[in-house]
């Protein structure tokens, strides 16, 4: 994905309809972009006269709106696309995705293209900045800002179980190797319940307050979470093979009864200070929503993803309850090996034809506004706004689809169409790679 030579990053954009926030729709509208930075919006004439010397591009039959923001991806999977076919069940699964992996030898070269591919469809549907989880992040990281202008808080995978705790330090050192710019800031991703033990946890929050890194974590997101952190029992304990060719588990894995989330508010996840964005969250009871709404910690929840792996099958995801309780849920895609793509609006479609009566305003709150807070991006990025960041995208729209904010909310959730022009932090990504 390459940017175009020909857009500056400072000029004016404009259109017959403008959606700053989700909920308000402007008409023939503009926006004046400066250093990449939204420096006002509103009536197109009065943008122009204010904003006389900068380039003006207009695009017809379309709407303005926010970049749609992804708070929970694996990039460096893309290339397992449709190679795992679902449903599938998850320890099995994962050993699946190790089988596939490539050699030591073609690892550079194939996960660097992966995560650059996954990037290129991310703006092709109109993602502008991801909540990127990479194990493989001094691979990822480097490609990313070479070849791809996608905003990512690249969150570098940790793990630390058992026997594998002597390699803690090294490991949470390594997810922190890289500088933070202003296209790819760091965050920290304890994995998940069955390969970062408690107390393991607890270091990696606290290296998070102390450095004031953003963290996300694979939580509640299988039952046979509550089974392994009971007693190592279930299809992901001593017995599930990969738990055996690793032999990790030793008698100083600490055991708790009390089921994941509990686990992570005991261990210090919750009271890191930093944003927190837990992926899934498939299964939880009231105390744990009542644990969660009190934690501020996000929820990703990734509905097809969900779905590929039969959740839906066992109970309803309580993502609704979550929302009641002033949860903050965001839609995600998680990777495409378990996923047929990266469209955000095609997992809201894929809700609402689940849920019909969901707003479809909300929807789009969910892949805009609150992802960005989910990301601690909040004031930065998710809205058109003086003083946000200029990632832009024009979504084509019928006339019929203009008459509200909540009409046009509609007709992107039902339609799910791809933007004809997408541009982040002001510069115009190169229609050819979209």
């Amino acid at each position: 994905m390459t940017q175009s030579d020909s857009q500056p990053d400072s000029l004016v954009l404009s259109a017959a309809a403008m959606l700053p926030d989700c909920r308000e729709l402007l008409f023939n509208s503009a926006v004046a972009v400066v250093n990449g930075v939204i420096q006002a919006h509103g009536d197109r004439a009065d943008i122009r006269m204010r904003y006389s010397g900068l380039p003006e591009i207009h695009v017809d039959n379309c709407v303005l709106m926010p970049g749609f923001v992804n708070a929970h991806c694996h990039l460096e999977l893309s290339f397992l696309a449709g190679r795992i076919p679902g449903p599938a069940h998850f320890p099995d699964w994962v050993l699946q995705l190790i089988a596939a992996y490539p050699s030591a030898a073609d690892a550079p070269d194939v996960f660097a293209a992966s995560a650059v591919l996954g990037s290129q469809e991310c703006i092709r549907f109109g993602t502008t900045t991801v909540g990127d989880i990479s194990r493989q992040h001094a691979i990822v990281r480097p490609a990313l800002r070479a070849a791809s202008p996608l905003g990512v808080v690249s969150f570098g995978e940790v793990t630390g179980l058992g026997r594998s705790r002597g390699q803690l330090e090294a490991r949470l050192a390594a997810a922190m190797d890289c500088q933070s710019t202003d296209q790819c800031s760091i965050g920290l991703s304890p994995h998940a319940p069955y390969s970062v033990e408690g107390p393991a946890l607890k270091e990696i929050a606290d290296m998070a307050r102390r450095y004031r890194l953003p963290l996300a974590m694979h939580l509640a997101e299988l039952q046979e979470e509550r089974d392994f952190l009971r007693d190592f029992s279930g299809p992901l304990g001593r017995n599930w093979m990969l738990m055996k060719r690793l032999d990790l588990l030793d008698d100083r894995v600490p055991i708790f009864a009390d089921g994941p989330i509990r686990w992570a508010q005991h261990y210090g996840l919750f009271s890191a200070g930093v944003p927190v964005v837990l992926a899934h969250v498939n299964y939880a009871d009231d105390t744990d929503l009542d644990i969660l709404a009190a934690s501020g910690a996000a929820v990703a929840y990734c509905p097809r993803t969900r779905h590929y792996f039969g959740h839906d099958d066992v109970a309803p995801h309580p993502w609704q309850d979550m929302r009641k309780r002033g949860i903050n849920v965001c839609l995600a895609t998680d990777s495409l090996a378990s996923n047929p793509d990266l469209s955000l609006l095609r997992e809201a479609q894929f809700v609402r034809r689940r849920f019909p009566g969901i707003d479809p305003q909300a929807l789009i709150e969910m892949i805009t506004t609150e992802p960005a807070t989910a990301l601690g991006l909040g004031r930065q990025i998710g809205r058109l706004a003086p003083g946000f960041a200029a990632d832009i995208i024009a979504m084509p729209a019928p006339e019929s689809a203009l008459t509200s904010a909540a009409s046009f909310a509609d007709y992107l959730v039902q339609e799910a169409p791809s933007p004809h022009q997408v541009w982040i932090r002001g510069r115009g990504v190169s229609r050819a790679s979209i």
